[in-house]
C-alpha cells in the first residue's frame, strides 16, 4: 500500500508531465495541431532565436508575433516560443458536452 506522500508525488508527477507536453496538444490559426512545428523547426536560421520573418514564414502573423515577443526584443527565444504555444492551446474553445449549439445570450448591462 502506498503511502501519501507517494501518492502525492505520483500525482504531482503527473501534473508536470502534462504541463510539459501542453505546447505538443497547440493548434495553428487553421486548427490543425502544431506538433512538429517545433522551435528547431521554425528557427531556419539556426540562431537560437525566431525573427519575424521567420515566424511569418509558418504561417504566423505579425499580431501574434507581438503576443509572443514577451520581452520586446523583435525576436523570440525558445521559452517565450513555447509559452506562445502554451497560451494558445488554452485558448482554444471548448466543444458543447451536448453537441447542440450554445443558445444565444441577450446581451448583459440591459
Amino acid at each position: 500500500m502506498k503511502s501519501a506522500t507517494s501518492k502525492t508525488k505520483t500525482r504531482l508527477a503527473a501534473l508536470l508531465l502534462g504541463v510539459a507536453v501542453l505546447p505538443a496538444y497547440a493548434v495553428d490559426s487553421k486548427g490543425m495541431p502544431e506538433a512538429g512545428k517545433s522551435f528547431k523547426d521554425c528557427d531556419t536560421n539556426k540562431d537560437g532565436y525566431l525573427s519575424l520573418s521567420e515566424f511569418k514564414a509558418k504561417g504566423k502573423d505579425d499580431l501574434a508575433f507581438k503576443a509572443a515577443d514577451i520581452n520586446g526584443d523583435e525576436r523570440l527565444d525558445p521559452d517565450e516560443y513555447d509559452k506562445y504555444l502554451a497560451r494558445k492551446a488554452s485558448d482554444q474553445p471548448k466543444p458543447e458536452a451536448s453537441g447542440q449549439p450554445k443558445p444565444a445570450q441577450p446581451p448583459t448591462g440591459y
